[in-house]
């Protein structure tokens, strides 16, 4: 019972983090997800570790496609902690588990939403092209409202497995979206972390204290070296797996901050810019929070009148 209270609560914190960040955006207090998601691991204890053969993370504020294993509804999280607050791409039934976090996400743009098995007349990878391209800040020029506005510009974290798995070993890879890479031709990481699912364990309902997570970090690849797509993915298929191996080797080392080595965590400031959601969102809430006042004033008000009355009345 302690255990699934401990489980129920952190969710619920990790909802509240999640309001509490939406609110202060809607204020223009820029808060950086990733920062929040390092401060929900800490409460947590969780330990780092890079392997001892990891790359730097590519965060060059231009299109970057990271590949990570899909263990847990932790990962949003500990991914976001690590990768310095990416992009998600996320079914929209998941929206209804994190209700808080999904709001924040999607008005502010770094939580991508589509429909798991909807056909498309174009096809799904033609479909996933297009749905990156129009969340690509460099593609929309001036009109980038669906991306983090106001941080430094993300990649976008992409689970190529498509489902959680607990196997000692990854997934065949979907190769949708590792097509759609390689049309749009942005470059492709591969991010492995280990005993992700030990930091929030959704099926135990349990969550643990001083979880180690070490992560190995793969050589950037980039499809602008390949003649074909079907090259590409042969690289990206073999770097998964040996990057997956050495995630789970012996040799690492401690590193002390969530975020991996070449990746940048945002600071807080302050900015009313944002997509025409988070606007709107904006929009709807100063006008509510005066339309509050202004009744609270009136009834304040009311309740004072009959006081002047009887006053005057001596």
């Amino acid at each position: 019972m302690a255990s699934r209270a401990a489980f129920f609560a952190y969710l619920l914190t990790v909802q509240a983090s999640c309001f509490v960040s939406f609110i202060l955006q809607l204020l223009g207090v820029q808060v950086s997800h990733g920062w929040v998601a390092a401060w929900l691991l800490k409460i947590l204890g969780t330990r780092f570790g890079t392997a001892i053969n990891s790359s730097e993370v590519l965060d060059a504020a231009s299109p970057v496609v990271y590949l990570s294993n899909h263990r847990s509804w932790g990962d949003f999280w500990t991914d976001a902690a690590l990768l310095g607050g990416p992009s998600f791409i996320s079914r929209a039934l998941v929206a209804a588990g994190i209700p808080f976090t999904a709001v924040w996400g999607s008005t502010s743009g770094w939580l991508w939403f589509f429909a798991r098995g909807a056909t498309h007349k174009e096809g799904a990878v033609a479909w996933m092209r297009n749905f990156l391209a129009e969340r690509d800040w460099a593609q929309r020029g001036a009109l980038r409202c669906c991306r983090i506005t106001g941080f430094p510009q993300k990649g976008v974290v992409i689970y190529p497995e498509g489902t959680r798995s607990l196997l000692p070993e990854g997934l065949p890879l979907k190769m949708g979206a590792l097509s759609a890479a390689y049309q749009l031709q942005w470059p492709v990481q591969v991010v492995i972390t280990s005993n992700k699912e030990c930091v929030t364990a959704e099926r135990d309902l349990a969550v643990n204290f001083g979880t180690l997570c070490v992560s190995n970090v793969s050589k950037v690849v980039d499809p602008k070296s390949f003649e074909s797509l079907e090259g590409f993915l042969e690289v990206v298929k073999e770097i998964w797996r040996k990057t997956w191996t050495e995630a789970y080797g012996p040799e690492f080392r401690l590193r002390n901050e969530a975020c991996l080595p070449g990746g940048k965590l945002a600071k807080l400031h302050f900015s009313l810019a944002g997509s025409w959601r988070m606007q709107l969102m904006r929009v709807i809430f100063f006008t509510s929070l005066a339309l509050l006042i202004r009744r609270l004033w009136q009834r304040r008000s009311a309740e004072a009148s009959p006081e002047v009355k009887h006053d005057n009345g001596r």
